[in-house]
């Protein structure tokens, strides 16, 4: 190649590498400038929409719990279940204290009107068999003038016992042009392009002017905005806001919290979002040629300056050894003693040390019994151990720490969950960790292993690559659960023991939710004149016997059951058709206990017992009383014959026969 041949391509190419990135900025430049514009107009619509919003929901709270005030009003349960005006003073009031406000109302469940503001006596206009919902979507009014509004509505609790419900207080407030609710939603933003309104489930909308058919394009998104909103009851944040396009719109929307019947939208057009960013796009495509021009000018000096010095180069860098792996990297550095031979000497000792070291890493974890791994951040790459490879189905080459085909594609739900918060914490803190998990071995077999793991920065703070060691703790962690597991079972019943019991019972208790829990205290009846006339072997097979037929009553139906110590036993019952039927379930085992066993020597043994039945949340939600309540049932069966079951009732612990020392 001449040398005028190398400068005219040397020169054509470093054209080429100014004019490429001039290029891709103008055009990056163009495309970041419009999203830019986009983002920052939406989040403006987003923001304003959210903050609008919070005034619309302040509104609608602020009526629910005016009306929820003055449905507790003992004057306004008198007015329904005495049919009089008692609570007129409190109705007027409420009504006069906003001009929104069209009417409040006293109905009883029918619906009929028993007390109005406004001295309506009839049936209330929109009232629905199924009932009031809280808040009503839109509705026309005929008796107010014609007007559109909703309702907010009440249950009002009567009755002897103050929990039936025997009516409703409902408020009627106006949405028209002028209410406070039109009010909160007038205004525009975004460039005065945007407005907010608010959306019922049946599609009916209304901005600040009251009722208003939209764009079809935006009532083809109501159904959408609910669905998509449907979920979200908590709270809302920028993070939780959808947008979406309507025709020329650009939406975004979101919950009214705690208003399970209304949604508000921000509408605004989608042209006046990316008119912002002609200007910018103009003087970045001014910027660009710019560049371009300054690094054409760079490109000739540069070539001007080096080109004499390029055949030199091309000649050295002929010498290369093309051979493959770190041999074909190697420089030929025998005759070369100039500055350049001594920068290839040098990079061969590198490409040799690094050598040796993956050696030395490959060697150490050949001898090991941990597990190593580790995943290297610039690279993307996944490295293991023989090992574990050897041990565990994984395919390294698609894995990464999170993306559920490393650990914890070998993991159950529960485990590969917390394996993800673990590493994700792990990123997060940049730090260490230890934890155990349980995974799925090449045999199938479940295998407990224990996890430590390091996350390596670089000194930017930015993480480099993450290692980690597993070890097999498979028998340990077995035998650990072993131990747990027997400590929490009498040994002679294998039913739990007392303390086990007492935990499981409260913890049932506690998570019960409006379920009821059944509870049996069982006394074997006559234990002492077993032992005595047949021996202490006999009777430990009783209560072997007791055990093992209490356990089916219980077993694979949410129920379980313990020993108390000596010939007393409990059980705990959460089905909730079992606790139905819990005195038959009583009376189904004194029967099958009696029938009884025959022993190894071919006597047959009669076992009789007596049952007491507590229940929660009938006779207490305490763990306790609730295991008192049935013990102290089952000893008024001791008191009356034996040989029978009783469901307690305070007056077995008012009449001062029993009081177990230990509840």
């Amino acid at each position: 190649m001449k040398k005028s041949t190398l400068k005219l391509a040397l020169i054509g190419i470093l054209l080429i590498f100014a004019f490429v990135p001039t290029l891709v900025l103008g055009v990056v430049g163009t495309f970041a400038t419009i999203n830019y514009s986009k983002e920052v107009r939406t989040n403006e619509l987003k923001t304003v929409s959210l903050t609008k919003s919070g005034a619309i929901e302040a509104l609608f709270t602020s009526y629910g719990n005016q009306v929820q005030t003055l449905a507790k009003m003992s004057t306004i349960v008198e007015t329904i279940e005495k049919n009089n005006n008692a609570g007129e003073t409190e109705l007027n009031a409420f009504t006069n204290s906003s001009e929104d406000i069209l009417d409040c109302l006293i109905l009883d469940k029918s619906g009929n009107v028993v007390s109005s503001s406004r001295k309506l006596q009839e049936t209330f206009e929109h009232f629905e068999e199924s009932g009031l919902s809280p808040v009503s979507g839109l509705l026309h009014w005929d008796k107010y003038d014609n007007a559109d509004g909703i309702y907010f509505s009440h249950e009002v609790k009567g009755g002897s016992s103050g929990t039936t419900t025997v009516g409703y207080v409902v408020c009627v407030v106006n949405m028209g042009a002028g209410s406070r609710i039109s009010q909160a939603l007038s205004g525009r933003y975004v460039d005065n392009n945007a407005y907010l309104m608010i959306v019922d489930s049946n599609g009916n909308t209304v901005d600040s002017s009251g009722k208003k058919q939209t764009d079809a394009s935006i009532k083809e998104k109501v159904d959408t905005i609910f669905r998509s909103t449907e979920k979200v009851n908590e709270s809302t944040n920028l993070s939780t806001i959808h947008t979406d396009k309507a025709g020329k719109n650009t939406i975004t929307y979101g919950v009214l919290l705690n208003v399970v019947s209304w949604r508000w939208v921000g509408v605004v057009d989608t042209n006046s979002i990316s008119s912002f960013a002609s200007s910018l796009n103009i003087k970045m495509w001014l910027v660009s040629v710019i560049v371009f021009a300054l690094s054409a000018l760079i490109a000739f000096a540069v070539i001007s300056k080096f080109v004499a010095n390029m055949q030199k180069m091309l000649k050295s860098i002929s010498t290369i050894n093309t051979e493959e792996g770190v041999e074909g990297m190697r420089f030929d550095t025998k005759h070369d003693k100039s500055e350049l031979g001594s920068i290839q000497q040098s990079f061969n000792e590198f490409m040799d040390e690094v050598y040796m070291n993956g050696e030395r890493y490959r060697t150490i974890a050949a001898l090991s019994d941990n597990m190593l791994f580790e995943w290297d951040f610039h690279k993307e790459r996944m490295y293991v151990s023989d090992n574990i490879l050897a041990k565990f189905d994984l395919d390294i080459n698609n894995a990464t720490l999170s993306n559920g085909r490393f650990l914890d594609s070998l993991m159950e739900q529960e485990f590969a969950d917390k394996y993800k918060r673990d590493i994700n914490t792990l990123l997060k803190n940049q730090g260490s960790y230890s934890a155990e998990y349980q995974l799925t071995a090449k045999s199938g077999a479940k295998v407990w292993v224990s996890c430590k793991a390091t996350c390596v920065s670089d000194r930017m703070g930015d993480p480099l690559r993450v290692i980690g060691v597993m070890t097999d703790i498979d028998n340990e962690k077995k035998l650990e659960m072993q131990l747990s597991e027997r400590a929490s079972f009498d040994f002679l019943s294998q039913l739990f023991n007392r303390s086990t019991f007492i935990k499981k019972l409260s913890t049932e208790l506690d998570h019960r939710g409006p379920n009821k829990i059944g509870m049996m205290f069982i006394d074997v009846d006559d234990f002492k004149f077993i032992n005595d006339r047949y021996g202490h072997a006999v009777g430990d097979e009783v209560i072997r016997f007791v055990a093992d037929t209490i356990r089916l009553k219980v077993d694979n139906r949410g129920g379980f059951a313990g020993r108390f110590g000596g010939d007393e036993f409990v059980l705990c019952y959460t089905n909730q058709e079992d606790i139905a039927n819990l005195e038959q379930i009583a009376m189904d085992l004194i029967d099958e206990l009696y029938i009884g066993y025959t022993t190894a020597d071919g006597m047959l043994i009669n076992v009789r017992a007596s049952i007491g039945i507590s229940y929660c949340p009938l006779h207490t939600e305490d763990a306790n009383e609730l295991i008192a309540f049935a013990d102290t049932a089952m000893y008024f069966v001791k008191k009356n014959g034996k040989t029978n079951y009783h469901v307690y009732v305070p007056e077995d612990s008012e009449s001062g026969e029993y009081n177990d020392p230990e509840f």
